[in-house]
C-alpha cells in the first residue's frame, strides 16, 4: 500500500462523513421549515375561518391524502433500492404516473356523483377539485425524489421542499386575506406541489423516453403493494381520529380537535427530535456485547429518566398555559379547543417514552417487532376513541380516550423495553421523581402567577410570555441539580461501554 493511500484514505472517509452530516442538517432544516409553514398556515386559517370550515377542509384533505398515499406507495423506494450500475427503467416512472392518474380519475368520478346527488357548496367543491389535481403530479415528484436520494443529493431535496412550503404559505396567507375561504388552503397546497414539481424535475432531470416492460411493471407493482400496508397504518395514526370524530360528532369538532392536535404535534416535534438523536447516539455504542446486558439495562433506565426530564415540563407546561395560548394565537372563537389541548398534551407527555422503542429494539435485535407494535398502538388508540364515541359522543370524552390509549400503549412499550433490557424499576422511579416534582412546582408557580395577575388586566401575550419564563426558571433550578447528575451518570455509562476491553 502506498503511503499516499494511507494519508488520503482517512481524509476521504472524513470528508464523506462531513458531507453526510451537512446533508442531514439540510434535511432537518427543511423539516423544520415545513413544520413552521404548516402550523403557520393553520394558525392564520384559524384566525379567519371558523372551526366548522377548518373541519371541512381537514376531512377533504384527509380523503385526498389517502388516495395520494395509495397512489404513491413504493415507487420512490423501488427506485432507491434498484441495482446500482444499471439504467433506471423508464417503465417505473410511467407506472407511477398511471397510478396517480387512475386515482385522480377515481376521485373525480366520486366528485361528479357527489355534485349530482348532494349539490355541495361551491367553495367545498372547488377545494376538492384543486386537491384532486395534486395526486398525479405527486407521483411524479416522488420518483424524482427517489432519483435524488439514490444519488445522495439530499440537499437538493431539502431545498425544493423548503422553498415549495414557503411559497405555499404565502399563497395560503394571501388567499385567506383576500377572502377565498377554504379554497385558499387548497390553492396553497397546489402551489407547494407545483413548485416542488418544477424544482425536483430541474434537479433530478429524470425524463426517460416512453417504454413499457411488463416484467418491470409487475415487479414494481408487487413491491409497492408490500409497502402499502405500512402507509395505511401511518395514515390511520395521523387521520383516523378525524374520521371517527366526524362520524360520531361533526365537522366543527373535527376543526377544534385538528387545531389542538396540530399544536401538540408541533411541540412534540421539538421534544422528540433531540431525544431521538440522543437515544441513537448513546444506544449505538451498545453494539455487540459492549457493556453487556447490565450496561444496556442501566443505559435504558437513564435514557428513560432523561426523556422524562425533557418531556414532563414541556407537556405539563403546555397544559397549564393551554387556555391562554389558544386565546393569544387563535382568538375567542377557538376557546373550546383549550380543554382538548390540555388532554392531548397529557396524552403525548405520557406516550413520549415510546420514541425509545426504535433504538432499543434495533440494538437488541428485535427490530421486526416495531411494525407490530405500531399496528397495535394504532388499533388501541382508534378502539378507545370508537368506544368513547359510542358511549358518549362528546369532544372532551374523545380526548380523554386518547389519554387512556396513551396509558395502555405506554405500559405495553415499557413492558417490552423492560423484558428486552431488564432495566430496574426502583432506580428508574427514583431518577424520575425529581423531574415530576419539578414539573409540578413549575405548574403551581404558573397557576399562582395567573391567579395573581388576574386583576391587573395585562396584555394576554405579555402574560403568556412571563408565565413561560417563570415556569422555565422554576423548573430550571430543579433540573440543574438532579438533571446535571443524571447527564453525568449517562456520560460515565457510555464512556465505560465504549472503552475497548483489555484482554
Amino acid at each position: 500500500m502506498k503511503s499516499s493511500d494511507i494519508v488520503t484514505g482517512p481524509k476521504v472517509r472524513q470528508a464523506a462523513r462531513s458531507s453526510t452530516s451537512r446533508d442531514a442538517l439540510w434535511v432537518s432544516g427543511a423539516r423544520l421549515v415545513s413544520q413552521i409553514c404548516g402550523i403557520g398556515a393553520l394558525l392564520i386559517a384559524a384566525r379567519i375561518l371558523s372551526p366548522a370550515q377548518v373541519g371541512v377542509f381537514a376531512m377533504i384533505s384527509a380523503m385526498v391524502l389517502l388516495q395520494s398515499k395509495v397512489a404513491e406507495a413504493g415507487w420512490s423506494e423501488y427506485l432507491i433500492a434498484a441495482p446500482r450500475g444499471k439504467e433506471l427503467p423508464g417503465t417505473l416512472l410511467y407506472c407511477a404516473l398511471a397510478s396517480g392518474v387512475a386515482f385522480t380519475l377515481l376521485g373525480l368520478c366520486g366528485l361528479a356523483i357527489w355534485f349530482v346527488w348532494l349539490e355541495p357548496e361551491g367553495a367545498t367543491f372547488l377545494t376538492l377539485l384543486l386537491l384532486m389535481a395534486t395526486i398525479a403530479p405527486g407521483t411524479f415528484i416522488i420518483c424524482q425524489s427517489g432519483v435524488l436520494v439514490r444519488a445522495r443529493r439530499l440537499r437538493d431535496i431539502a431545498c425544493y421542499q423548503a422553498v415549495s412550503e414557503l411559497c405555499g404559505l404565502l399563497v395560503t396567507a394571501g388567499g385567506l386575506l383576500l377572502g377565498w375561504d377554504i379554497v385558499a388552503l387548497a390553492a396553497g397546497r397546489c402551489c407547494v406541489v407545483l413548485v416542488a414539481l418544477v424544482m425536483a424535475t430541474r434537479f433530478a432531470r429524470w425524463l426517460p423516453r416512453w417504454e413499457f416492460r411488463l416484467s418491470v411493471a409487475r415487479e414494481a407493482s408487487g413491491y409497492s403493494a408490500r409497502l402499502l400496508m405500512s402507509r395505511l397504518i401511518q395514515f390511520a395514526q395521523s387521520y383516523g381520529a378525524e374520521f371517527l370524530i366526524v362520524f360520531f360528532i361533526g365537522v366543527t369538532e373535527v376543526g377544534l380537535y385538528r387545531i389542538a392536535s396540530r399544536m401538540v404535534g408541533a411541540v412534540t416535534e421539538l421534544v422528540s427530535e433531540p431525544v431521538r438523536m440522543l437515544a441513537w447516539s448513546y444506544f449505538s455504542r451498545q453494539q455487540g456485547d459492549a457493556g453487556g446486558r447490565e450496561g444496556l439495562s442501566r443505559l435504558t433506565g437513564l435514557m428513560l429518566a432523561a426523556t422524562a426530564f425533557a418531556a414532563l415540563p414541556v407537556f405539563l407546561g403546555l397544559a397549564v398555559v393551554a387556555q391562554k395560548l389558544v386565546h393569544v394565537l387563535l382568538g375567542e372563537l377557538w376557546i373550546a379547543a383549550a380543554p382538548v389541548l390540555v388532554l392531548l398534551a397529557a396524552a403525548r407527555g405520557i406516550a413520549v417514552v415510546q420514541m425509545l422503542n426504535e433504538p432499543v429494539l434495533s440494538i437488541i435485535g428485535r427490530v421486526a417487532l416495531l411494525p407490530r407494535l405500531n399496528m397495535l398502538f394504532t388499533a388501541v388508540s382508534l378502539t378507545c376513541l370508537a368506544i368513547a364515541g359510542l358511549i358518549r359522543p362528546e369532544l372532551l370524552d374523545i380526548a380523554v380516550s386518547q389519554v387512556v390509549a396513551a396509558v395502555l400503549t405506554t405500559a405495553t412499550s415499557l413492558h417490552v423495553l423492560q423484558r428486552g433490557t431488564g432495566f430496574c424499576w426502583p432506580s428508574l422511579l427514583r431518577r424520575i421523581l425529581p423531574a415530576g416534582l419539578g414539573a409540578c412546582l413549575m405548574a403551581a408557580a404558573v397557576g399562582v402567577f395567573f391567579q395573581t395577575t388576574g386583576g391587573f388586566h395585562l396584555l394576554p401575550v405579555m402574560e403568556l410570555l412571563v408565565a413561560v419564563v417563570l415556569g422555565g426558571l422554576v423548573y430550571g433550578v430543579i433540573a440543574w441539580t438532579s438533571g446535571h447528575a443524571l447527564m453525568a451518570e449517562l456520560s460515565d455509562v457510555t464512556e465505560a461501554t465504549a472503552a475497548p476491553r483489555v484482554s
